[in-house]
C-alpha cells in the first residue's frame, strides 16, 4: 500500500513586481501541474499561494511512486513467431524470455511494415523521493517571465534573485541547488519583525509556523485581513474606505503581515477634483480614500501597513507630510492650469510629437476633427451632433499640454473633462473629452454621449492607421502601441452602438489625411491589412463568447466590409445552429451540393432560358427568380431570419432538380447552362454566409 505525503516547496526572492505577480503565479500553477502530470505522479490538490517575497506550491496526497506505464516492444513478425494454427514458435518463445514477460502478454498488431507480435511491459514506477531532486530544479527553470534577471556567476535567469529554498515531501528534506541557493527545511519570517530562520519538520508546520513569524502567506487570508482592517479604521471617524480592487490586489503583495491606520490631510484640498485626489493617493502612496455616506471625499486616508498598527504614529506623521506635499504640488497645477483655458492650449499641441515619423498631437488633432465629421455624416448624425463631435475632437488632446497631466499622465481625458466644463463648454463636449478613452482595459464601460463614441473610433482608429502604415503591426505577443487593444474598442464600441458602418472607405480616408500632411509610410495594401486586423478582433471575441467556429468562419470569409452587419450574420446563423439545426443542416446541404457542382465552373450565373429542357430546371429557374428577388430584398433589410427561410421554400424543388436532371450531361451547351443554375443558387449567399463551411455536429 502506498503512502501519501504533502509536498511543499517555497522559493524565496527578492519582492516581485506588482505587475507581474498575477501571471507569474498562474505560470507557477500551469508549470506544476503539467511537470507532475508528465512525471505520472498523482496528488490530491495543488494550491499556489505567496507574498512579495516567496512564491509556494502546496501539494497535499502526494503519492509515494510513479504510476506505473505499459510499453509495448515489438517483436518479431507473425507469420515467423505464430503458426496456422495459433500456436507461439520459437521465436515468439526467445522473444518473450528475453523481455521477462509471459506469453500471456504478446499481442499481435498490424504496422505499416506489417503484422509483427509485440510484448506489452509493465514498469514499475520509481520512488517519488528519486524523482523530486530532480523534478522540482527542472519545473523552477522552466518558468518564463516578461522580465528576467541574470545574477551570479551562471546563466540561470529569473524574475528576481533567489534567496532560500525551502522543500519538504512529508518529513523528507529534498535537496537541490539552484543559482548557488541549496534546498533546506527552512523557511523565513517578516524581514523586519521575524527575520531568523523558522525550520519545518514537515509540510503541514508551514502555514502555522509562518503565521507566528509574522507572515500570512495565503493571499485569499491577507486580503480578508486588509478589509477587516480598513473597516476597523473607517468606523473610528465615521466614513468609509473608497472599494478599489485593482489597489487591493496591489497592496495586498505589497505586505506579509498587514494591518492599517488612519491618517488626514487639510480640507483646503477637497476643492481638488475628486479623481486628482484618489489618483495622487492611490497611484502613489497605496493609500486608500475615505468618503461618507454620499460618497463625497473626506479629509482623511487609510494606510496598509505591513506590521501591527500599536506604535505607528510616526508612520502616520511621516505618510501624512508626504501626502500633504503631494497635494500642494496637485493644487499648484490645478491653479496653473486653471490661467488659461482649454481651448487656449490646442496650439501648443505643435510641440508635442505624437510618434516617431507621426507628426504632433496638433496634426493628429486636425485629422480627428475632419474624421470625427466623416464619421458622423457616415452615421447620418444631424450637424448639431456633428458639431459637437468635432468639437470634441479639436479639445481632445488639449489637456496633454496642462501640468496636472504632465504630472499626473493617468488623468488624461479626465482632467480635459473637469476644465471645458469649468470653461463653460457644452457638456457634451466636456464628457467627450473623457470618454475618448473608453472603453478602458478590463471594463465594459461605454461613452455615454454620440460625441464620445464618434471621437474614441476616430482616435483609435487613427492610431492604427498611422501605425500601420509605418509598419508598425503586432506580432506575436508583441504590441507595444496597445493596437490590439484599440481594435478591440473599435470593435466592442460599433457593437455596442449597433452601428452599420463601412470600414474600408473610413481607413481609406485616414490614410489620405495622412498622406495630404506629409505622414506615414506608403499606403499599398495598408486598408486591407487594417480592416483584417479589425475583423480578427471581432472574430475573437466571438469565438471566446462561445460562437461556433465554423459560424464564425463562414460570415467572415466572404467579402463583408461592416463589423456590425457581420455580427447579425453570424448571430443569426449560431441561433439556427442551435435551435434549428435540422433546419439549418437542410439549408447547408442544399447550398452545399449546387456550390460542389459548380465551383470549378467559371461561369457567372448568366444562362440562357431557350437551353432549360427539363420541366424540373424551367421549374426552379421560374421559382428561383421570384426567391432571388426576395432573398435580396430581406438581405438588404438586414432581415437575415428571413432570407434563410425564402432560401428553405427553394429546397424541395432543389433536391428534386439534383434527384431527377443530370447536370453533368454530355452536351457542352445544356451542361454549362445548368451549371450556370447551380451558380445562381450560390450566388445568392455570397453576401450573407459560405455555408459548406458550417459544420453541424451530429448530422
Amino acid at each position: 500500500m502506498t503512502q501519501e505525503k504533502d509536498l511543499l516547496l517555497e522559493i524565496g526572492m527578492e519582492e516581485l513586481p506588482i505587475s507581474l505577480i498575477s501571471d507569474i503565479f498562474q505560470e507557477w500553477e500551469t508549470k506544476f501541474t503539467r511537470g507532475f502530470r508528465e512525471a505520472r505522479i498523482d496528488y490530491k490538490d495543488l494550491e499556489v499561494v505567496g507574498t512579495p517575497r516567496r512564491m509556494t506550491v502546496y501539494l497535499r496526497g502526494v503519492a509515494e511512486r510513479q504510476n506505473p506505464v505499459l510499453k509495448e516492444i515489438k517483436g518479431p513478425a507473425k507469420k515467423v513467431g505464430i503458426s496456422e494454427t495459433g500456436e507461439f514458435l520459437e521465436p515468439a518463445h526467445a522473444f518473450a524470455r528475453s523481455q521477462g514477460i509471459d506469453l500471456s502478454d504478446l499481442v499481435v498488431k498490424e504496422t505499416e511494415r506489417g503484422v509483427y507480435i509485440f510484448g506489452v511491459k509493465k514498469e514499475e514506477g520509481r520512488l517519488v523521493e528519486e524523482i523530486l531532486p530532480l523534478l522540482l530544479p527542472r519545473i523552477i527553470s522552466s518558468l518564463e517571465f516578461p522580465r528576467s534577471m541574470l545574477w551570479g556567476e551562471g546563466q540561470f535567469r529569473f524574475v528576481r534573485p533567489l534567496r532560500w529554498i525551502c522543500a519538504l515531501w512529508g518529513e523528507k528534506e529534498i535537496v537541490f541547488e539552484i543559482a548557488g541557493v541549496v534546498s533546506s527545511r527552512f523557511t523565513r519570517g517578516h524581514r523586519f519583525l521575524a527575520p531568523q530562520p523558522v525550520e519545518l519538520k514537515e509540510p503541514s508546520q508551514y502555514f502555522t509556523s509562518l503565521r507566528e513569524a509574522k507572515v500570512i502567506v495565503c493571499q485569499e487570508e491577507r486580503r480578508k485581513k486588509i478589509e477587516e482592517a480598513l473597516s476597523r479604521e473607517e468606523k473610528l471617524i465615521g466614513g468609509h474606505w473608497l472599494k478599489d480592487e485593482s489597489l487591493i490586489q496591489e497592496v495586498n503583495f505589497l505586505v506579509e503581515y498587514p494591518d492599517a491606520v488612519t491618517g488626514r490631510f487639510d480640507s483646503q484640498y477637497l476643492k481638488l477634483p475628486h479623481r486628482v485626489l484618489t489618483t495622487v493617493m492611490k497611484h502613489h502612496q497605496k493609500y486608500f480614500a475615505c468618503v461618507d455616506d454620499r460618497g463625497e471625499l473626506l479629509p482623511f486616508f487609510f494606510i496598509v501597513l505591513n506590521r501591527p498598527r500599536e506604535g505607528g504614529e510616526k508612520i502616520v506623521k511621516g505618510n501624512e507630510r508626504v501626502l500633504k506635499a503631494r497635494l500642494e504640488d496637485a493644487l499648484f497645477f490645478f491653479e496653473e492650469d486653471r490661467k488659461k483655458p482649454l481651448r487656449d492650449r490646442v496650439e501648443a499641441l505643435d510641440g508635442i510629437i505624437f510618434q516617431e515619423s507621426l507628426g504632433t498631437m496638433k496634426q493628429k488633432v486636425e485629422r480627428l476633427e475632419k474624421l470625427a465629421r466623416y464619421l458622423g455624416e457616415e452615421l447620418g448624425f444631424d450637424s448639431g451632433r456633428i458639431k459637437r463631435a468635432e468639437e470634441a475632437a479639436h479639445l481632445s488632446k488639449a489637456d496633454l499640454a496642462c501640468e496636472m497631466v504632465k504630472e499626473f499622465p493617468e488623468l488624461q481625458g479626465y482632467m480635459g473633462r473637469v476644465y471645458a466644463l469649468l470653461d463653460g463648454e457644452e457638456e457634451e463636449v466636456a464628457i467627450a473629452l473623457e470618454e475618448q478613452y473608453y472603453p478602458l482595459p478590463g471594463e465594459e464601460i461605454y461613452p455615454s454621449t454620440v460625441a464620445g463614441m464618434i471621437l474614441s473610433l476616430v482616435d483609435k482608429m487613427d492610431n492604427i492607421v498611422s501605425s500601420f502604415s509605418l509598419g508598425r503591426i503586432p506580432s506575436g505577443s508583441q504590441d507595444p502601441w496597445g493596437l490590439r487593444r484599440m481594435a478591440q474598442g473599435i470593435v466592442n464600441i460599433i457593437l455596442h452602438c449597433q452601428w452599420y458602418l463601412s470600414l474600408s472607405p473610413w481607413v481609406e480616408k485616414n490614410l489620405h489625411l495622412l498622406k495630404e500632411q506629409g505622414l506615414g509610410g506608403e499606403n499599398e495594401g495598408i486598408k486591407a491589412e487594417v480592416v483584417e486586423f479589425l475583423f480578427n478582433r471581432l472574430r475573437s471575441r466571438l469565438l471566446s463568447s462561445g460562437f461556433n467556429y465554423s459560424v464564425v468562419n463562414a460570415v467572415l470569409n466572404t467579402s463583408i466590409d461592416d463589423l456590425y452587419e457581420a455580427f447579425k450574420k453570424i448571430e443569426v446563423l449560431e441561433k439556427l445552429r442551435r435551435e434549428r439545426r435540422s433546419f439549418l443542416s437542410e439549408i447547408v446541404t442544399g447550398f452545399t451540393r449546387a456550390n460542389n457542382i459548380s465551383k470549378e465552373f467559371s461561369g457567372n450565373g448568366d444562362l440562357r432560358e431557350d437551353l432549360l429542357q427539363e420541366e424540373l430546371e424551367i421549374e426552379l429557374y421560374k421559382n428561383l427568380q421570384k426567391v432571388e428577388q426576395d432573398f435580396n430584398q430581406a438581405v438588404a433589410g438586414g432581415n437575415y431570419f428571413a432570407a434563410f427561410e425564402i432560401f428553405y421554400s427553394l429546397l424541395p424543388l432543389l433536391n428534386q432538380f439534383f434527384d431527377q436532371v443530370l447536370v453533368m450531361c454530355e452536351e457542352k451547351d445544356l451542361r454549362e447552362n445548368r451549371l450556370n443554375l447551380m451558380k445562381k443558387v450560390v450566388n445568392l449567399w455570397k453576401d450573407v454566409a459560405d455555408l459548406s463551411q458550417v459544420v453541424i455536429e451530429g448530422e
